[in-house]
């Protein structure tokens, strides 16, 4: 095996990250001295990521390795309601909603021990994982307004969500491929493939649901050495 002969490197990076996301959410009013009820399903998929890592060689071919990425993706929201009729007493109404424009964000601090195999001058491929740390944000629904479709009252429309962004911490790891080629001595290109994924409860309406964080990770950017 031939030995890597660089003290540092440096990386920054375009990808796109693989996941499906899904919680629900249950809330309830009290309307016409009754209790409606809103069940809420949350789902939001893959997205694009920046990242940027670097590392510091501290034996032979191995580096200790650090790595930040910010994802962002759009979250969906289905309501479905169940709200008390204004004239008769236990005949409720069921009333539909849905935002598209709810938002999921992850900022994910990856520690890595990277080990490099130069496969020729120009070409080198890293092998790396260790822990994640993740910051969550998550848009969740904090109320919902109904309104009544006309006389004599027997249909209903949910019109409008309240939301706020909600954030917690979740501690995960991570671990992936990457290939370097070297346009220069010292510069280049490369992508990666990294899984990193962790698990976090949601401080939600009704619970506080876990859902899955991060996912598989595909990037494509620039490499530096020194």
């Amino acid at each position: 095996m031939r030995d890597w002969e660089d003290t540092a490197f440096v990386s920054v990076n375009f990808g796109y990250q693989v996941g499906d996301r899904s919680f629900s959410e249950t809330l309830s009013a009290t309307i016409y001295d009754e209790t409606a009820t809103y069940g809420v399903n949350h789902e939001s998929g893959g997205g694009g990521f920046f990242d940027i890592s670097g590392g510091v060689r501290v034996w032979r071919n191995l580096a200790a390795g650090l790595g930040v990425t910010r994802f962002a993706a759009t979250s969906g929201a289905a309501v479905t309601g169940s709200i008390p009729h204004p004239l008769f007493y236990g005949r409720p109404r069921t009333g539909n909603f849905y935002r598209t424009d709810l938002e999921h964000t992850e900022t994910g601090i990856h520690l890595q021990a990277v080990w490099v195999v130069p496969v020729t001058d120009q070409i080198d491929v890293s092998v790396f994982g260790g822990p994640s740390f993740f910051n969550v944000g998550q848009s969740v629904i904090t109320n919902l307004t109904p309104a009544e479709v006309g006389a004599p009252f027997d249909t209903v429309a949910i019109t409008g969500a309240s939301t706020s962004t909600v954030s917690e911490r979740a501690v995960g790891g991570n671990v992936g491929v990457d290939i370097t080629y070297l346009v220069t001595e010292r510069y280049g290109g490369g992508l990666f493939v990294r899984w990193a994924g962790a698990s976090v409860d949601i401080p939600a309406s009704g619970g506080s649901p876990s859902i899955d964080v991060g996912g598989t990770q595909f990037g494509i950017g620039l490499r530096a050495r020194f």
